[in-house]
């Protein structure tokens, strides 16, 4: 009886524990069995076969750049192993993918075989691919490799993009990424009519309610024709902005849908879809630390980020080891990562923690709604680029648009009126000045985009206003002035008021190019128009009382 009950205690004790952990989060640690497996790389394609519980693994960056493929399959339990389906295979045949790294890719389940497909890349020297590749699961050489045929709206050549594909979808998906440039538009290769097909043509870095361009994102599918992506890099590429980036965005009936902000600013993050919750994606991992960065919150070291598209609501979560007491996986970039039976899987990467080159894998498991909250949603996150903004309002918005005030309306009130608006120009340029030097750590090339170009010429030429204004000729009281000084106040007067103007236009661009806030964005709005409504006020003013006075 005593071992009976004894028995019945120990059972109820292993189901209790069982339900106290599935309701949380758990990392669990996959060892192969045996020697071959894959060696440590970054940046690899990875997709999951449902129809065979398989994961393969094709690609990526190491020791150097590979086109290898690999298998493992999950229904062997304590006895899984890796399965290398084929070597690096010579790059310059055309039977089967080049070598390369920074790839979207998916696994479609819904025919003969089931296709594991990828798209796009970085190479050798710099190549940059638009191709997309299927291999038939059913074969274990690289004869299962054929190329899709490229028609339609075929995309540009790129790397560090978005994308991927839904086991119940029927399109693969690719967005943004980089080349020669940013990209944002959005395409889709149907593999019923093995096409190509633009869904969104893009948009520039000043857009209010559109996904910027930029690359090395984190991204997934959070259901059948849903691409969600969190973050990445703006800068650079002939465009501008945050690098690392705080946004996210899921593509919801045939547009795109800002997400609310959530989790820290990070780039070459991992994200799979959930795979027991629809419109559900988590996110692991990612760079969050920039020369560009002077304050930013930071992900906790068992945190995991999860978020609904339908509501755009993200939470931070907490994951344990298995029992609450086993190992956690480094914080990690890179890293390929993707829904399985069982959770999320996750292979290699680079540990952002002590910097190794990784091949481990790692499976996550358990409810989200029962794992406690890590981190509050709203993340603390100031760049140099935010502190080159505040100078820039502070200078041009303010101090040198109220200097070319007074010296418009205050006329009369001489000489006060002059030693106002020299101090007020002095001073503003002189902070416009360490504003642009501000801009610098996080930029990482020239600035040819509109709002960086149009920045430097304002700079020019307030620095050549301030030395005009201190070289210009004298004037006599009650003596026609010389031709020299009627030439100099035109184009100081004149010029000024341009540049004002530009500098004014060309915050309000800065404020949408690093994706601030909406409080900051309607703050800006309301001194500008403050600035309009004033300056009508007074030259009706001031046209008044000059008729009068006729």
């Amino acid at each position: 009886m005593r071992v009976l009950l004894n028995s019945f205690v120990l059972a109820l004790a292993v189901a209790t524990s069982w339900r106290i952990c599935s309701a949380q989060l758990n990392w669990t640690r996959i060892v192969p069995q045996g020697t071959t497996v894959p060696s440590v790389r970054l940046d690899m394609a990875v997709g999951y076969d449902p129809n065979n519980n398989d994961l393969y693994m094709f690609g990526g960056e190491g020791a150097q750049i590979y086109n290898d493929l690999w298998k493992f399959d999950l229904d062997l339990g304590a006895n899984n192993s890796w399965t290398r389906v084929h070597g690096p295979q010579p790059d310059s045949a055309m039977t089967f993918p080049r070598q390369r790294f920074s790839i979207v890719a998916g696994f479609y389940p819904q025919t003969s075989g089931g296709l594991f497909l990828i798209s796009t890349g970085e190479g050798n020297n710099r190549d940059f691919f638009n191709d997309i590749w299927a291999f038939n699961a059913s074969f274990n050489t690289s004869a299962g490799w054929r190329q899709l045929p490229s028609a339609g709206d075929i995309p540009t050549e790129r790397y560090g993009a978005a994308g991927g594909f839904h086991r119940n979808g029927t399109s693969f998906y690719l967005t943004h990424g980089f080349s020669s440039q940013r990209f944002s538009d959005t395409l889709r290769y149907d593999l019923q009519q093995n096409r190509w097909i633009t869904v969104f043509g893009g948009t520039n870095e000043y857009a209010a309610n559109e996904p910027h361009p930029r690359c090395l994102l984190g991204s997934t599918l959070a259901g059948p024709d849903q691409p969600v992506f969190f973050g990445g890099c703006l800068s650079g590429g002939m465009s501008g902005g945050p690098c690392p980036a705080v946004d996210s965005w899921a593509f919801r009936n045939s547009k795109w849908e800002r997400l609310d902000d959530c989790p820290a600013a990070r780039q070459y993050s991992g994200m799979a879809a959930w795979p027991f919750t629809g419109d559900t994606a988590v996110m692991f991992g990612g760079i969050e630390t920039d020369r560009s960065i002077i304050m930013s919150d930071k992900s906790k070291s068992n945190e995991v980020d999860f978020v609904n598209t339908a509501t755009g609501k993200w939470r931070r979560l907490g994951a344990q080891g298995v029992g609450g007491v086993g190992a956690l996986p480094d914080l990690r970039q890179r890293h390929g990562m993707v829904a399985v039976r069982d959770g999320v899987l996750i292979f290699g990467g680079s540990s952002t923690v002590d910097g190794s080159s990784l091949n481990d894998l790692w499976l996550l498991t358990g409810n989200p709604d029962g794992a406690p909250e890590v981190g509050s949603c709203g993340p603390q996150w100031f760049l140099y680029m935010h502190l080159h903004g505040f100078f820039m309002i502070v200078s041009w918005g303010f101090m040198l648009t109220a200097g070319v005030f007074i010296a418009r309306y205050f006329r009369h009130k001489d000489p006060l009126w002059f030693k106002i608006h020299r101090g007020l120009q002095i001073t503003g340029a002189c902070l416009s000045l360490l504003g642009i030097i501000l801009v610098f750590p996080g930029t990482r090339a020239l600035p040819n985009f509109a709002h960086g170009v149009i920045g430097i010429l304002i700079l020019i030429f307030s620095i050549q206003q301030i030395i005009n204004g201190l070289l210009r000729p004298h004037k006599e009281k009650g003596v026609d002035p010389p031709k020299k000084r009627v030439y100099w106040e035109y184009w100081h007067l004149w010029g000024g008021r341009l540049f004002i103007l530009l500098a004014l236009i060309n915050i309000t661009l800065g404020v949408y190019l690093i994706i601030a806030p909406v409080a900051v964005i309607a703050i800006w709005f309301i001194i500008f128009v403050l600035w309009i409504v004033a300056f009508i006020i007074f030259e009706i003013r001031m046209r008044m009382a000059s008729d009068k006075s006729e």
